[in-house]
């Protein structure tokens, strides 16, 4: 990795931090640039603009989240919605680890620039899309080993799980407790049994 690159990332991972403890909005430029020890008015030799720095900050929180969501829900040594409990647990203890302040950085951009609409929306969406798409196919995989139904709507699950995770998140943040997450994972598995049981 060249000289320029690390130093693109440094400003990335830095800028991450900073946004995550503090929004996209109340995070200047310069605060940045200090925090990843680059001198001032440097941030456009990088990124084209404040918006384009969000975008790739965008793409980062999904593939570091991504990340996460794989190592748990691609481990096919595990049953599948053991894989989703276990999900469910890290976050769980992680959240706690962090005194319930940060939440998901995707959740929280989304509540912040879902109003700027354009490509904002767009890339927030497609981050979404895309850790939904680990869930379904964690439920695919219950499916195939006769955990759920064959007729069981595994889309609409995927989607029903990540918004009750996104939901309880944002209330923990609230409350600054892990009530809301212990509430949507007994609730989530009950739905997930009945729907097992009927098989």
């Amino acid at each position: 990795m060249s000289v320029q690159a690390k130093t693109r990332d440094t400003i990335l991972r830095k800028g991450a931090e900073l946004v995550h403890a503090g929004g996209f909005s109340s995070t200047g430029l310069q605060q940045i640039l200090t925090a990843a020890g680059v001198p001032k008015g440097s941030f456009y030799f990088y990124f084209k603009s404040k918006e384009d720095f969000g975008l790739e900050l965008i793409d980062y929180f999904a593939a570091v989240i991504g990340g996460i969501f794989q190592r748990f829900l691609g481990d096919e040594t595990v049953p599948p919605l053991v894989r989703l409990k276990n999900l469910l647990t890290y976050y769980e203890s992680l959240f706690k680890k962090g005194g319930w302040r940060l939440g998901c950085p995707i959740g929280n951009l989304s509540l912040e620039l879902s109003d700027a609409g354009g490509r904002y929306g767009e890339r927030l969406a497609a981050a979404v899309d895309a850790l939904v798409m680990y869930i379904q196919n964690s439920l695919d995989d219950a499916k195939r080993a006769g955990d759920l139904p064959g007729d069981f709507n595994t889309a609409d699950a995927a989607r029903f799980f990540f918004h009750g995770f996104e939901g309880a998140i944002m209330h923990m943040k609230v409350i600054k407790s892990i009530e809301p997450l212990r509430i949507f994972r007994k609730s989530i598995f009950l739905y997930l049994s009945a729907a097992g049981a009927k098989n």
